[in-house]
């Protein structure tokens, strides 16, 4: 399917935005519907959108074009807005990948990079392609599950199995709960009063930061076991472990806490999200799903792995239209729905002078969903990633990973696992809509399912999926 056509430059120059309040500007609207808001930013003021928080001037760019200019030509003149410095993302983050900057940043990625080559990456397709089959093994046909809360349980599975080699701790499950109920709190008080929720307790942050020190004292005596045995086990933290910058430096114990949490947090909520949306388009487009299952139990039965008829990673490009479906759930609800960057010298993007401090908000839901890019920009139609599904296109007219130096380290990490998961969850069974359960894009940190995705378990019939433990070692 080829792209709609992209008109050149920018058709809308002008510095227009919505009207605000007196007092808190555009705040409260961006606060009370954030996708709604940005869309009908987008649609009736253009490109460029000025935007008042409070007393802060914010831009709302939606240029496929400037984007990249401020994700990759000029990131050095940026860094991420002050949502990331907030005391909560301090605490569960530290200063992790996601939320350092500058030098340290800088020697942070490098040291962490190597845990994401590809030789690493094929090792933990068979955690996947293992857990997953657990999964399904105790679903009954016939039986409404909330499939978002079963992908979190899953790649929680995987990313703990992936990052220390280690079962997965009650620490986990608590986390998930008490820090969805911070972020709640969070995410609805964007307004001019929030930053009193960072210093005033509430039952949410008090049980949050209760799950921190458990969740803590479980990867300090990690660290501390592996440091002391020497053990290399194949996992991210032995290779973190390993890593040595320049002059010969590792991590120090609490660097390896901070990325490990980042890794571990990011990873989950993010896959788990992807999974989740597309199981819920697949169960509204039957001919898709069917498409999908047809093709995993031919990868299946082409006896890809070693020894036949196990998934691994070098069945993957078996899996195309599993790919297809993944990066088209990830077009339509971007679990990383918006990126934001702060000015910290004066700059010119697209010949506007930007001032120290200013802030720009460069949203996927808006860009991914422009029809002057995408044909039937709305509709779930995977048959549009065939043949290069961006020819033709700037390359930020879809960015679900970020761009430029700062790109999710994870991300074919990400794309491996939502592959696997999806091929070894359709070709068992089929997620049918229920009934009055249509999920609500929730935009929190990242686009979260309201509600969860509540979907019906049918069997498809015959045919099995199972792990084949060397599999991977033929890819």
């Amino acid at each position: 399917m080829s792209a709609a056509p992209r008109n050149e430059g920018l058709e809308t120059r002008s510095e227009t935005g919505p009207r605000g309040s007196f007092l808190l500007g555009n705040l409260p609207d961006f606060g009370r519907d954030p996708l709604g808001f940005v869309s009908r930013c987008a649609r009736e003021h253009g490109d460029w959108v000025r935007l008042r928080f409070v007393n802060k001037t914010v831009w709302l760019l939606n240029d496929p074009a400037l984007i990249e200019t401020v994700l990759v030509a000029q990131s050095r003149n940026f860094r991420k807005t002050a949502g990331y410095r907030t005391p909560f993302m301090r605490r569960l983050f530290g200063q992790g990948m996601l939320t350092s900057e500058g030098n340290f940043w800088t020697r942070q990625r490098r040291l962490a990079q190597p845990a994401f080559h590809r030789d690493r990456i094929m090792n933990y397709g068979r955690n996947v392609v293992e857990f997953a089959e657990r999964m399904v093994a105790g679903w009954q046909p016939g039986e409404a599950r909330d499939i978002h809360k079963d992908m979190m349980r899953l790649t929680t599975e995987v990313v703990t199995k992936s990052l220390f080699n280690s079962p997965v701790p009650p620490e986990i499950d608590d986390m998930s709960r008490a820090s969805a109920v911070v972020m709640e709190q969070f995410i609805s008080q964007r307004h001019a009063w929030r930053l009193l929720f960072h210093f005033v307790p509430t039952p949410g942050s008090i049980r949050f930061e209760g799950v921190m020190k458990r969740l803590d004292k479980f990867i300090h005596a990690l660290i501390q076991e592996r440091r002391a045995s020497g053990r290399d086990t194949g996992d991210l933290l032995s290779m973190l472990l390993q890593a040595r910058d320049d002059d010969g430096r590792g991590m120090t114990d609490q660097q390896l806490r901070d990325e490990l949490t980042t890794l571990m947090v990011a990873g989950l909520d993010t896959t788990a999200l992807a999974l989740s949306w597309a199981f819920y388009l697949l169960s509204r487009n039957p001919a898709a799903d069917a498409r999908v299952a047809e093709e995993a139990r031919a990868a299946v039965g082409s006896g890809g792995g070693a020894g036949g008829g196990g998934l691994g990673f070098g069945d993957l490009p078996r899996l195309k239209f599993a790919e297809m479906v993944i990066k088209e759930s990830l077009r339509l609800y971007p679990p990383g729905w918006i990126v934001g960057r702060e000015a910290v010298q004066e700059t010119e993007i697209g010949g506007k002078r930007l001032a120290p401090g200013s802030t720009i908000l460069m949203s996927q839901w808006v860009v991914h969903r422009d029809q002057r890019l995408f044909e039937r920009p709305d509709e779930f139609i995977p048959e549009r990633w065939e043949n290069d599904g961006l020819k033709g296109l700037p390359k930020f007219a879809y960015f679900p990973f970020g761009g430029g130096p700062r790109i999710c380290i994870g991300s074919a990490f990400a794309m491996l696992e939502a592959v696997l998961a999806l091929a070894v969850v359709t070709s068992k069974f089929r997620l049918a809509a229920v009934p009055g359960r249509e999920p609500t894009p929730w935009a929190a940190i990242t686009l979260q399912p309201r509600g969860g995705v509540r979907l019906r378990v049918e069997r498809r019939g015959a045919g099995i999926i199972r792990c084949d433990r060397d599999a991977v070692s033929e890819g």
